[in-house]
């Protein structure tokens, strides 16, 4: 679907709301108090974000003995199949139903496999490989699949509205640095009893934490928020379906964009505790830098709302790639070692220009859904949000399967002896290799054709259709 066919299918709708008000005013709300309670199981998924991402690459390579190539080839292999897993776990959760609902089952269902896949990729009690990190990864991101992307196109079918979308995605995204904060807290606390932020201790805290937290998280907002009842019985055909996802522009646009920025994002996540063990040599601020890096970067989450309601949310998140990636390309090249605190100073910048697009492409994708609704008059938010939960994970996966072998390449030794033209190679992909994903990314992202306006369009057609099938 081309942008003026998108164009053309909210314009049809424009004779009949000309003066589309932002919001549609019978929107249903939520109140403040149940979207913290759905934004719970955020803390635990933000540890296969922030841990994973940022230091199990480090723990397996440093600790475990593991090459960098094995470590980032495996896990890109292990993402592989969520080509197929990820869609059809979206599909299932679309056409499921059951007493507790049908995203509630599904992450029901999630819990136990992220459960046994934190125990199997934090606290290895056998000798590891390339082969284990394999295994380990891919039953901790299917659990994550199953768990993570019902509970997203949960939300989706919670809020409605635009900006309402907006909202709940702060929240989200809130309660994600929340858990971020915890993990970070985590590598701080053990170094002052002289542990490293790698070391076997403190990814055993770590695997007992998201053990522990993410069954709490999924029973108290289960029990305390509803799901939605659904209209009508959803049949999703499965080829059929996957066709026009990538015949609607504005996912496929979304999607291309979000892929390209996260791997940009990726690069400096799989390079980021080498860049402070190894190139600044200051291994004591792992910790100290991961928990300003969170904190700034909630604390920056209402900035980025009051942007996006002034200039939409893709306007925004465009203009957080962009300012990051001038810290990244034209700020971070200036340290030398031994600057460690300068770059927890800097970190915390960047903490704060991030937090855009970390916060508000889940809003934004809630809108495609809406759109795709209207065109092919069923909801299929499940199966969308599996397109995406393969993006979120495919994405961290190619850019650490080709950072890290091309770090070895180079000739970095993590935790061991570098020379001058190792350690220089190694702060050059870390500052460089994000700048041109971010400029590509955000770039495009000024081109994506659902603002305020269209979606309330979009929300009062949906509206009316449903008004019309009730009578």
């Amino acid at each position: 679907m081309s942008l003026s066919e998108v164009s053309a299918a909210i314009g049809e709708a424009e004779h009949a709301v000309a003066d589309a008000l932002p919001e549609p005013a019978n929107a249903p709300t939520i109140s403040n108090g149940k979207l913290a309670v759905y934004a719970l199981p955020s803390i635990p998924l933000s540890f296969l974000f922030l841990p994973v991402a940022l230091l199990m690459p480090a723990f397996y390579a440093s600790t475990m003995h593991v090459s960098l190539a094995a470590v980032g080839g495996f896990l890109l292999l292990s993402r592989a199949a969520d080509v197929v897993l990820d869609p059809m776990i979206g599909k299932w959760s679309d056409a499921s139903r059951s007493r507790f609902g049908r995203r509630k089952l599904w992450m029901l269902i999630g819990t136990p496999i992220l459960m046994v896949g934190a125990f199997l990729l934090f606290i290895p009690v056998i000798p590891v490989s390339g082969w284990y990190l394999l295994v380990a990864s891919f039953v901790i991101y299917a659990g994550g699949s199953c768990y993570g992307l019902s509970y997203s196109a949960w939300g989706t079918e919670l809020v409605e509205t635009y900006h309402g979308r907006s909202k709940l995605a702060a929240f989200r995204e809130t309660a994600g640095v929340i858990g971020g904060l915890l993990a970070a807290c985590i590598p701080a606390i053990t170094g002052l009893f002289g542990h490293k932020g790698t070391d076997h201790f403190t990814m055993a805290i770590m695997g007992v934490v998201i053990i522990v937290l993410t069954p709490l998280a999924m029973w108290i907002a289960t029990a305390f928020v509803e799901e939605p009842p659904l209209t009508r019985r959803v049949h999703v055909p499965w080829l059929p379906s996957l066709k026009a996802l990538f015949l609607n522009k504005p996912f496929r646009l979304f999607c291309f964009c979000y892929v390209i920025f996260t791997i940009g994002g990726s690069v400096a996540s799989a390079t980021l505790v080498f860049f402070m063990n190894d190139y600044l040599g200051q291994s004591a601020i792992v910790g100290p830098g991961l928990f300003i890096l969170a904190i700034t970067t909630v604390g920056a989450v209402p900035f980025w709302l009051w942007v996006s309601h002034r200039v939409g949310k893709h306007n925004a998140c465009g203009i957080s790639l962009m300012i990051t990636m001038v810290l990244y390309g034209g700020v971070t090249p200036l340290l030398h070692p031994g600057d460690g605190w300068w770059y927890v100073g800097l970190l915390a910048i960047m903490g704060a220009t991030s937090s855009g697009f970390t916060t508000l492409p889940l809003g934004m994708i809630g809108d495609i859904i809406d759109f795709d609704t209207l065109i092919h008059r069923q909801p299929r938010g499940g199966i969308f949000f599996g397109i995406w939960s393969f993006a979120q994970k495919v994405a961290p996966a190619l850019g650490i399967g080709l950072t890290l072998p091309f770090l070895q390449w180079l000739g970095f030794n993590p935790g061991g002896h570098n020379g001058a033209s190792s350690l220089a190679a190694l702060k050059y992909v870390y500052c460089f290799g994000p700048v041109p994903f971010y400029v590509v990314g955000g770039s495009l992202l000024f081109w994506f054709p659902i603002d305020a306006r269209r979606h309330a369009i979009i929300r009062r057609r949906l509206d009316q259709r449903e008004k019309r099938q009730a009578a």
